[in-house]
Order: C-alpha cells, then sequence, then structure tokens
C-alpha cells in the first residue's frame, strides 16, 4: 500500500492546485464582468457562460477532495454500532457499491459526452473571433464540459479503491476501519 502514498499525495496536490487556480479565474473573470456591466455599463457576453463551465469542473473535481476531508454526506451510526469486523463488511459493501456507481457515472459519462457533446461552446466562439477576427481557430465543443462528470467520478473511484484495499487489511489485521485510513492519511502527509 505504501506504493500508493506518492500517488496519492501527488494527485491530492495537482486537483488542489487545479481547484485554486479555477477558484482565481472565476473570481478574477466575475469581478471583471461586474465592473464592465455597472462601471462601464457594457458586459462581456461570453463571461457568464464560461464561469458556468468553470463551477462545473471545480464541482466534479471539488467532490474528490470533500470525500477524502469527509464532508460527503454519510450515515455512520450503523456500522459505529456494530462490531469491528460486520462494521467492516458493511463498509466494504458500501465501498463497493459507491465504486460500482462511479464506473457506471464514468461510462455514461463518456458516452454522454460522446453523443451530445459535438457543439461548439458559443462563448469560445465569441472570444476566438474577437481575438482573430475572420482568421480564428475553431472553437472547442462542449464535450470537454461534459467530462467533467466522468473525470471527476474517476477519481472518486480511485480513492474508493484505496478504501476497499484498507478495508481488507483492516479485516486481516485486526484493525478498525478508521485506524487504517488515519495511518494511511498520516502516510500520505508525510
Amino acid at each position: 500500500m505504501t506504493f500508493l502514498m506518492p500517488a496519492q499525495t501527488a494527485l491530492r496536490s495537482a486537483i488542489r492546485w487545479l481547484l485554486v487556480t479555477l477558484i482565481a479565474a472565476l473570481l478574477v473573470l466575475m469581478t471583471t464582468q461586474i465592473v464592465m456591466r455597472y462601471g462601464f455599463n457594457a458586459s462581456l457576453l461570453w463571461a457568464e457562460e464560461i464561469c458556468r463551465y468553470m463551477l462545473i469542473w471545480l464541482s466534479f473535481l471539488g467532490i474528490v477532495l470533500a470525500y477524502e476531508r469527509g464532508e460527503v454526506a454519510a450515515l455512520g451510526f450503523l456500522s459505529l454500532s456494530l462490531p469491528r469486523v460486520p462494521a467492516l463488511l458493511l463498509g466494504l459493501l458500501c465501498t463497493g457499491l459507491s465504486l460500482l456507481l462511479c464506473i457506471l457515472l464514468v461510462w455514461y459519462g463518456l458516452k454522454f459526452a460522446d453523443l451530445a457533446g459535438s457543439s461548439k461552446i458559443p462563448a469560445l466562439r465569441f472570444i476566438l473571433e474577437d481575438l482573430f477576427g475572420a482568421n480564428a481557430p475553431e472553437a472547442a465543443t462542449i464535450y470537454w464540459v461534459y467530462l467533467a462528470l466522468p473525470v471527476g467520478m474517476a477519481f472518486v473511484g480511485l480513492r474508493l479503491v484505496v478504501d476497499l484495499v484498507l478495508c481488507l487489511r483492516a479485516i486481516g489485521s485486526g484493525e478498525t476501519l478508521k485506524d487504517a485510513l488515519q495511518r494511511f492519511e498520516s502516510g500520505v502527509a508525510q
């Protein structure tokens, strides 16, 4: 399991920096839009659409860190009232079902992005035409926005695989899942 710690740390760090960058860009863009609209009585036609797409990506990438921090809604009262092994088996079942859901969301999210993502992003078309005029390059398609769901769920699924392995190891080692998670998190943090 020690081979997962550097990968987990790198992934967490990359997602964290990507989220910080997206939030900073969102803040700058929305502030510019507000100043343009109310200060100069002119607005950026594309700003709100781009901000919406940024928020979609923020949501699906942020869920990974929220899950790791325990900020996703969970019902822990049943596993807390069970003895160690049944609680771990319940954890295995719930984590396995959650992983199955993530796999389905990745699969169908990719299918949906392929089927419905061929249209151009209107906001990018406006930006590119403003910048390059008649020689503007092709705008990206909405596929890249729809890709947020499968990418976010794939990252959550990877973390769920780690939790499954920790559950299985905890059954054999005699520790609780909470102890195994704390040991793993302390190893990742170092």
